[in-house]
């Protein structure tokens, strides 16, 4: 704002912009996110699982626009399914998920739209799941300043009225400066790491990452765009 005074003292301000215009995009804003979310919720009247244990996968969903949801972990030995290809890998884990909820909710479940997921982490050709200990989890993390972590994550989605399962993968590229040890061990202090494929989560890096291709949502574990395809695909 501009002020100018008159011969009576009164100061008067000169707005550059309208404020009323001002307030009403403001309040657009808000509406079409309000409407973005409710629409959502709306578009899928059935109930929506998501066959995960983790909080950054359920966290996904919610950016989403999905506040009303059941979370139920699977609980597989993803050890026990093996393949030399991420995305085939990625995908048999992530249909295993799917089966074992299905497993859970039984032949006569209420009708539900069910989502899993699995990401592996691909490193110098080499692909990597969750470390096995504080060792290989500093490997991990050290070895980022030399290569690129690709991110490989596959969703599969099953409408169990209809028994119709879709499944798809995403892929990005996150790369990384120099990680010094001290930081690398407050990573693993904190613990998340231990938990993530490939032994880094980019929440506790915002100073040390650089360059990304592709979403950052395929690379915290849950692939925005993918997820909401399969999941308009499961309901019609």
């Amino acid at each position: 704002a501009v002020v100018s005074t008159q011969s009576t003292g009164v100061f008067v301000f000169h707005f550059k912009f309208n404020l009323y215009q001002f307030v009403y995009v403001c309040i657009e804003l808000s509406a079409t996110r309000f409407l973005s979310t409710r629409s959502n919720n709306l578009r899928t009247k059935m109930k929506l699982i998501l066959g995960s244990s983790s909080v950054w996968r359920k966290k996904a969903l919610q950016d989403l626009g999905y506040q009303n949801f059941t979370v139920i972990s699977p609980d597989i030995d993803e050890k026990a399914i093996r393949d030399a290809d991420p995305v085939t890998l990625t995908t048999k884990i992530s249909h295993a998920k799917a089966d074992r909820i299905l497993e859970i909710l039984g032949k006569d479940c209420e009708p539900s739209i069910v989502i899993t997921s699995d990401q592996v982490i691909v490193c110098n050709g080499v692909i990597r799941e969750k470390p096995e200990d504080r060792k290989q989890a500093v490997e991990f993390l050290q070895s980022y300043e030399h290569h690129p972590a690709e991110a490989v994550c596959s969703v599969v989605v099953v409408n169990t009225k209809t028994g119709q399962r879709v499944h798809g993968s995403d892929k990005a590229v996150q790369y990384f400066k120099a990680l010094p040890l001290e930081f690398i061990n407050q990573l693993i202090e904190q613990g998340d790491v231990l938990k993530c494929a490939g032994g880094f989560t980019i929440e506790h890096m915002s100073d040390y990452l650089e360059k990304r291709i592709g979403d950052e949502d395929c690379i915290t574990g849950l692939p925005g765009k993918l997820t909401q395809r399969l999941i308009e695909e499961v309901s019609k």
